[in-house]
C-alpha cells in the first residue's frame, strides 16, 4: 500500500505534499535565520552606539545624559512660559 500524506489522498498530490512539507520547513528555518541575525545585528549596533556615545564624551569632554537632560528641561521651562503668556 502507498503512504499518502494527511493533506492530499491519492498518489499524485502526494508529491504536492512533499514539497509543501519541505516548503514550510524552509520557512520555519528562515524565520529562525532571520529572529537570530536581528537579534545579533541588535546587539551589534547596541555595542557600536555605546563605544561611540563614549568615544564622543571622552573626547569632548562632555556628558550625552546631561545635554540630554539639560535640553529637554529647558524645553519644558520654554513650554511653561508659552502657556502662562511670559
Amino acid at each position: 500500500m502507498i503512504e499518502l500524506g494527511r493533506f492530499f489522498k491519492s498518489p499524485k498530490d502526494d508529491a504536492t505534499e512533499e514539497t509543501l512539507r519541505a516548503l514550510h520547513t524552509q520557512n520555519v528555518l528562515d524565520t529562525y535565520y532571520e529572529k537570530g541575525w536581528g537579534w545579533v545585528r541588535t546587539a551589534i549596533f547596541t555595542i557600536c552606539g555605546i563605544l561611540g556615545a563614549s568615544i564622543y564624551e571622552i573626547q569632548t569632554e562632555t556628558s550625552i545624559w546631561e545635554n540630554t537632560v539639560q535640553w529637554f528641561w529647558n524645553k519644558l521651562a520654554d513650554f511653561g512660559n508659552w502657556l502662562v503668556g511670559d
